[in-house]
């Protein structure tokens, strides 16, 4: 009997002994020997894998030093294969990326596009690479389908780049976002993607982790057993996964990768004269049977008609990767990529196998040790026994418990001796509960939350973040120099001045003198640049100084980091231009000419384009892109912003020696044509905010000299703001409306203080007082002559408003307030100051201005009838002489004052001569004597 019918047996055994009909189950156990039966007799010798195992590690190790293959096939990307000679500069664990920044017949929604695989020292494909790499006589190809190909077959109702990653784990740190949204390859998934079937093998298992299942079953009893046993055990393992764990639209795509890489096999092999036997292929668990695949084995004669690419122009090159962020991309278990690098070092040690690297010098370093052999066990065996609890083991659990104990009391848990002995025997239980002669890592991480944890942690880590970095923590990638694209480089070239270079791995704080050293001004150009590119990370962060129009600091301090997840950030730019200046202008002027450009957008772009690049070219580009899109801008959305970048570029222009440029002065004068059209639709559009409004207002009123000196006309604003009052009814707008009639002289200061008064004292109008002054108070950002009405308005809202209607209104008004307090506040403050008494005596007799009485005018005198010229001279005399008169008022006790009359004195009128009276008073003269003596 052979050893697979052995086994057979063996599996109809226990079927039988779980279920009374097994017809359906035997047919299933049939075709799974039959699967490992095929594979192990294929010509072609496959070796079966899973991703970042290290069990799966040391057999290849063993298999590559036994065999020497002359070609090493591998289920890895085609196109990728090109970045195999820069892993020698690579600090692992690094990944492979492919990224297409624009793509062609992709949805548009899936832009960009990126591929990643990730590689550690522990994995089987690794030690595959550095075998090919240290032999020139050994050819390595990668022969599984393209990454434009990965996109092709993706289904297009999904998002491919959705990272599988276990929502139980926190991913927060930096390092598990390495790879980004890329999307990951993997070579030898086994989780199996039929969800009832892996619930149920976790189920009897009393597991909650398939990586815990992985390591119990397949790690533990094959990592000590001989190669063969290894590869019909991962033959099995994959029959049954594809089979019953693989839902049908992954076998599907598992069936179509088989048919393109069975495909390339044997096009390399009629290319190449080497015999089969002398090849080895390198694949998932899941590859190495065959399931109808009519391509499978060099038996059949059978080849794929492998599709097109596209027309989509794809980029290589490394990024660095880390522990965390490969189980973040392939839903791991948090510590699992740690703890297989435990059980691979471990492994080392136990059977001296010296794993295979890849050094700068093509050749070996030293002479390869010989491995000790494993133990002889069949297949049987290993399945049938498990692992015996070695005393090796059982020290490291010792070691594992005093030392997490430790790493909580340095982290503020009241951890104890007691507490390391109470884990050691939890772990024993839990593995005992869930059918295990020995407990495994996440047996103790258990255990250790278990009586370690007591609530929220007192510290930054947990106590599972604790034992995942005593198990081995997280480690990050750096990719090498020689390795980087030329963009990188440049960066570190450029940097070498402040002691940066591509070895640094940690972030190194600077501090630039300008005055004693001002050739790193170079330096401090390029780091803000990448400040710019690179927002959100800690490639360049300034801790001292700034960057604004016009200023040059004279010291700068930085922290600067060029490694882990900072160095890919840089890395990414390299797919998008050869140097930073290059990348920094292509994202200006995609942000000005792109298909979501706004006026607002451009601007800052200008204005990125003068403090970062010296560009006259490339800036007036951007200004004249920036009129164009204001002339076409509808609604007042971003009119606050466009203002207040405006307004810094005229102050900046202006203290220059050119002079504003071109662009700029269309800029504005288009700006105040553009803003008055649009206020009368404003004033009327509820969508339009009081904000919003202000800021067309300050555009126009603040800019208006410069545009009427461009030629624009200010009747276009007064007719606008006298066709706006009809269309408002909002009392914020009208508030500020009134403040723009004002400054255009429409209404005067006197018929502003009558609207409000006349608001005020209605009895209904008073409650929505508040909102016709805050609109009032929002022209202080252009109107500050309007101060002294708005601190008189303010007083009056205080003294005369009720609580019920003042009290709601304060949150509001100090909220409006705040953002303008550069602006507004400092003329309020100063009104206020100017109209309260100079001391403190003086505070008792001080009342406000509007509550003063007015003082009248004098009265007019009312004028009289007209006088003739007698009249007139009578009044002349009596006011010439006024004793007769006095005398008489005083006979007839009459009081009253002489006052002066409109009509000014006549000439005395000539005493007429002749007449009858005349010779009367010529013959009695004495009686005119005694007049005249009264008379004085």
């Amino acid at each position: 009997m052979s050893e697979t019918d052995a086994l057979l047996e063996q599996l109809r055994a226990a079927a039988a002994a779980f279920t009374d009909s097994d017809a359906h189950l035997q047919r299933v156990l049939e075709t799974m020997a039959a699967d490992v039966a095929r594979a192990r007799n294929e010509r072609l010798p496959i070796f079966p894998v899973i991703h970042h195992s290290p069990a799966s590690a040391v057999h290849m190790v063993r298999w590559l030093r036994e065999r020497r293959p002359k070609i090493v096939f591998m289920e890895m990307c085609e196109d990728l294969l090109a970045l195999k000679d820069d892993l020698r500069d690579c600090t692992l664990p690094v990944a492979l990326q492919a990224f297409a920044g624009e793509t062609v017949g992709f949805p548009a929604a899936w832009t960009p596009l990126s591929v990643v695989a990730p590689l550690t020292e522990f994995s089987a494909e690794y030690q595959a690479m550095a075998y090919a790499l240290q032999n020139d006589d050994v050819e390595l190809i990668f022969v599984d389908r393209s990454v434009d190909h990965v996109f092709q077959w993706a289904d297009r109702s999904e998002d491919p780049e959705e990272p599988a990653h276990d929502d139980e784990d926190d991913v927060d740190d930096d390092e598990a976002r390495l790879h980004g949204a890329a999307v990951g390859i993997e070579i030898g998934q086994v989780a199996p993607t039929f969800v009832e079937f892996r619930e149920f093998l976790l189920d009897n298992a009393r597991m909650s982790r398939f990586e815990e299942w992985t390591s119990l079953y397949i790690e533990e009893p094959t990592i000590g057993s001989t190669t063969a046993t290894y590869r019909e055990i991962l033959f099995l393992v994959g029959s049954l996964f594809r089979r019953l764990g693989s839902t049908p639209h992954d076998r599907e795509e598992i069936r179509k990768r088989d048919r393109f890489m069975w495909t390339r096999i044997k096009e390399h092999l009629a290319a190449r004269d080497v015999p089969p036997e002398a090849c080895v292929f390198l694949c998932g668990a899941a590859h190495a049977v065959d399931d109808d695949c009519p391509e499978w084995g060099l038996a059949s004669d059978a080849r794929f008609d492998i599709p097109a690419r596209t027309e989509t122009r794809w980029l290589y090159g490394f990024i660095p990767s880390s522990y965390g962020a490969i189980e973040h991309q392939f839903g791991h278990a948090r510590g699992a990529v740690s703890l297989s690098e435990s059980r691979w070092k471990k492994a080392c040690r136990t059977w001296d196998i010296d794993p295979f690297t890849i050094s700068r010098n093509k050749k070996q370093a030293k002479k390869a040790k010989v491995p000790k052999a494993p133990a002889q066990l069949s297949l049987g065996v290993v399945l049938s026994a498990p692992p015996e609890l070695a005393e090796a083991d059982a020290e490291e659990l010792v070691q594992w418990c005093t030392g997490v104990v430790q790493a909580a009391r340095q982290n503020r848990y009241l951890a104890s001796t007691a507490d390391a002995i109470a884990i050691y025997e939890t772990s024993i239980l839990l593995a005992r509960m869930r059918s295990r002669k020995r407990p495994s890592p996440f047996d103790f991480i258990d255990a250790a939350e278990t009586c370690l944890e007591k609530g929220a942690p007192p510290g930054r880590r947990n106590i599972r973040q604790l034992c995942n970095r005593m198990l081995g923590g997280d480690r990050v990638g750096q990719v090498g120099y020689d390795s980087l694209p030329p963009l990188v480089q440049d960066v570190y070239d450029r940097l070498a001045p402040l002691g940066i270079s591509a070895d640094t791995k940690r972030i190194t704080r600077v501090l630039m003198d300008f005055v004693k050293h001002p050739e790193k001004r170079a330096c401090s150009k390029l780091l803000w640049r990448l400040n710019w590119l690179t927002p959100g990370t800690r490639v360049a962060r300034p801790i001292m100084g700034e960057l604004k129009l016009g200023m040059e600091p004279k010291q700068e301090s930085w922290d600067v980091g060029l490694h882990g997840a900072e160095q890919r950030a840089v890395i990414q730019l390299a797919f998008e231009g050869v140097t930073v200046e290059q990348v920094l202008e292509r994202r200006l002027s995609q942000a000005a000419f792109g298909p979501d450009a706004r006026t607002v957008t451009a601007l800052e772009a200008v204005e990125g384009a003068l403090i970062l690049l010296d560009s006259p070219r490339l800036t007036e580009s951007l200004g004249h892109r920036s009129v164009e899109l204001l002339r076409n801008e509808l609604g007042a959305d971003d009119a606050a912003e466009i203002f207040e970048r405006i307004r810094r570029l005229v102050h900046h222009f202006r203290g220059t020696a050119e002079g504003l440029p071109t662009w700029l002065s269309d800029f504005v004068a288009t700006g105040y044509a553009h803003y008055a059209t649009q206020l009368p639709g404003a004033f009327g559009d509820r969508g339009v905010r009081p904000e919003q409004l202000a800021a067309m207002l300050s555009f126009v009123f603040t800019l208006e000299s410069l545009a009427l000196a461009m030629g624009c006309n200010r009747s276009q604003l007064v007719i606008a703001i006298e066709l706006s009052a009809p269309q408002t009814a909002d009392p914020e707008k009208l508030g500020l409306l009134w403040a723009a009639e004002w400054l255009v002289q429409v209404r005067d200061e006197e018929a502003v203080r009558r609207a409000f008064g006349a608001i005020l004292d209605h009895p209904l109008g008073r409650t929505a007082f508040p909102r016709y002054l805050s609109g009032f108070l929002q022209a202080l950002g252009f109107a500050p002559r309007i101060a002294p009405i708005g601190v008189e308005l303010l007083g009056r809202a205080f003294a005369e408003l009720p609580d019920h209607v003042l009290l709601p209104w304060m949150p509001a008004l100090l909220g409006e307030l705040r953002p303008r307090q550069a602006d507004v506040l400092p003329a309020l403050f100063k009104e206020v100051g100017r109209s309260l008494p100079r001391d403190l005596a003086g505070l008792d007799r001080w009342e406000p201005a509007w509550m003063r009485p007015a003082e009248a005018p004098p009265a007019a005198e009312p004028a009289g009838p007209e006088l003739s010229d007698g009249a007139r001279a009578s009044r002349a005399l009596l006011l010439a002489h006024r004793g007769a008169t006095d005398g008489w008022a005083a006979a007839f006790g009459a009081t009253g004052a002489w006052t002066e009359g409109d009509v000014a004195p006549a000439a005395p009128a000539p005493v007429p001569t002749g007449g009858a009276a005349s010779e009367l008073l010529a013959r009695h003269p004495a009686s005119l004597e005694a007049w005249a003596r009264s008379l004085g």
